[in-house]
């Protein structure tokens, strides 16, 4: 993991792709706010994962998916709220179930039962019929952070600053 300090930086951006390719990653993922990533992993063969937007224009070989946002209809429920004078301020959450978030735009290369099983578990968060963050959750040094059966909380999801077991790294 490479943090720049900056949401678009496209030279920083592929900097820190090729430095994570350069040792041995071979998937990427990112939140900054160009295609710089997905270019510099085309550009090298590997896979990565789309942001904000389906980049396979610019990465056709390196998309696996694409996560998107559709804030459309967010932004005109709260202008509608503050034109009619019943506008608060609160924060949002929105993901999956309101229709925020979405995964798709599958690359060539993503096998269809993949694809089904991906869209399948996306419906099952939508209906709340499943929590990615339910336990047991243990970080790759095998501390247990979330117990079997209990659900992180918003505030433990913000807090996290650890990787889980599997993903190699401090």
């Amino acid at each position: 993991m490479i943090w720049l300090q900056t949401w678009f930086d496209p030279a920083r951006e592929r900097e820190a792709a090729m430095t994570l390719m350069n040792q041995g990653a071979d998937v990427l993922a990112f939140h900054t706010g160009s295609s710089a990533v997905m270019a510099a992993a085309q550009e090298r063969g590997k896979w990565a994962v789309g942001y904000h937007s389906d980049m396979r224009k610019v990465a056709p070989d390196a998309q696996i998916l694409a996560v998107t946002h559709q804030w459309g209809r967010y932004y005109t429920q709260r202008v509608d709220a503050a034109m009619s004078g019943k506008w608060a301020s609160t924060d949002t959450w929105g993901g999956v179930a309101q229709g925020m978030i979405s995964v798709g735009d599958f690359g060539s290369g993503v096998p269809q039962a993949v694809r089904q099983e991906v869209l399948s578990l996306q419906h099952a968060i939508a209906k709340g019929a499943l929590h990615p963050f339910t336990g047991p959750l243990v970080d790759n040094e095998g501390r247990i952070r979330v117990e079997k059966g209990r659900t992180a909380s918003d505030a433990q999801i913000l807090e996290m600053n650890y990787l889980v077991q599997g993903v190699v790294g401090k």
